[in-house]
């Protein structure tokens, strides 16, 4: 693993582990990879907000919304600090009380955080946890493979598979030939045609397809992949289709792994956008004919459109078939052509904040092949809890392992107006 994947992993496992009670001894080995995910949380939340006035409120906050420990965030915000993301800490009575945030975007976000999980010589339990949720992310494995496709100690598996499932970090599902382990993180509501699949194609050429597809987000389909063919039939895979040159619709195969599974649920037109463009993107980069887009191309035609002083696609006599699907479904409008006496369309992006979240999830999807925007702490986070509204993480269950004594709704609009820099806690 690289050190992105490792901080990116460092994140999904405290992700998981808010669900276990967290004075569980179990957890002693599994703490520096704690601590860092609860840094990547942390830090995604106070991204942008420049000036932390009243890291006591935070504190508060951070401890109610994302699972950071108060007794642990000293050391959180500590740990951020070595690595440069915040700053000018202040101290009163050895309690932090304020400081400065230089949190970076993504590929420097989990590269340092990654890098200071290592320094801090992570246990064998946490390097073996963090490699079985990465190898999950690529797509399901067969358990009795688990060891030695994943490079897992055999004899420590079943340890490691207790507190990945206690903790939802791992699911299973029972087939006559032997489990088969999947993440939560993609979403699968129906287990059942996943255990069908494996019964009907085997779980080895399943989870070499998956990862196929995990490889390259918006993977065309042939007739040579019946497996894939399957699974989109029955739904289990998301495959928007985009008519070809010659006419013929090709469906682009895609599996987002993601943490808000709200995209699958109440937010799923956002998705849908996302994997719409993926899909045209993808048509234009391998039945482009004369003028295929090269894969770094795909990037730069999402940047185009995001840029608010550009916001449009150059003319080409292949926009107005190869961006039809994104068309109707409101991502995109088509302008005429900008060229005098000019017959093709000029694709407008249709600047909201639905559509430029999704511009920004298929970015992500093709450069790192999961979803980063999305992640415990960013701005939609922030959104619900500026409005003095509780933000439950994607990966917490509905009923806590222990109840909390809870503030009112007065004293704890407070706390977020103080965390948030707009006034101090009460």
């Amino acid at each position: 693993m690289d050190r992105f994947d490792e901080g990116l992993r460092c994140q999904d496992v405290h992700a998981g582990l808010r669900n276990v009670d967290p004075n569980s001894g179990t957890l002693t080995p599994l703490a520096d990879t704690q601590l860092i995910g609860m840094a990547a949380s942390l830090a995604a939340l106070i991204r942008g907000q420049e000036v932390i006035a009243d890291a006591q409120a935070l504190r508060a906050l951070a401890a109610e919304q994302l699972d950071v420990n108060q007794f642990a965030f000293d050391q959180v915000v500590i740990a951020l600090d070595d690595l440069g993301f915040v700053e000018g800490v202040q101290r009163t009575g050895g309690k932090i009380v304020k400081f400065t945030e230089n949190v970076p975007y993504y590929d420097n976000l989990y590269t340092k955080l990654g890098e200071a999980w290592r320094d801090r010589q992570p246990s064998e339990a946490e390097e073996q946890m963090v490699l079985l949720v990465d190898s999950l992310a690529e797509g399901p494995i067969p358990q009795e493979e688990t060891a030695k496709l994943v490079g897992l100690d055999a004899a420590a598996l079943p340890g490691l598979l207790e507190l990945g499932e206690r903790s939802q970090l791992v699911k299973r599902i029972q087939v006559p030939d032997g489990d088969v382990l999947y993440s939560p993180f993609f979403g699968f509501e129906n287990p059942e045609v996943m255990a069908e699949l494996i019964r009907n194609h085997g779980a080895g050429e399943l989870a070499d397809a998956f990862a196929d597809v995990r490889a390259e987000q918006g993977l065309p389909v042939g007739n040579d992949q019946p497996l894939l063919q399957d699974a989109i039939a029955r739904g289990l895979l998301m495959a928007p289709a985009v008519e070809r040159p010659n006419g013929t619709l090709q469906p682009f195969a895609t599996m987002p792994y993601i943490l808000d599974h709200e995209l699958l649920r109440g937010r799923k037109p956002i998705l849908d956008k996302a994997l719409a463009l993926l899909a045209c993107l993808r048509c234009g980069q391998h039945y482009g004919g004369s003028t295929d887009l090269p894969p770094s191309a795909l990037i730069a035609v999402i940047d185009k459109l995001l840029d608010k002083n550009r916001g449009f696609l150059n003319p080409h006599s292949s926009h107005e078939r190869q961006y039809r699907l994104v068309h109707a479904a409101g991502l995109i409008r088509f302008a005429p052509d900008s060229l005098p006496g000019g017959s093709w369309v000029t694709p407008q992006f249709i600047d909201t904040p639905d559509n430029r979240e999704a511009l920004r999830i298929a970015r992500d999807l093709i450069t790192y092949g999961e979803q980063l925007k999305g992640r415990v702490g960013d701005e939609q986070a922030r959104r619900t809890l500026s409005l003095g509204q509780s933000f439950t993480a994607p990966m917490q269950t509905m009923h806590r392992t222990r109840p909390k004594a809870r503030t009112s709704v007065k004293q704890w609009q407070g706390v977020i107006d103080a965390a948030l820099g707009r006034g101090r806690a009460r």
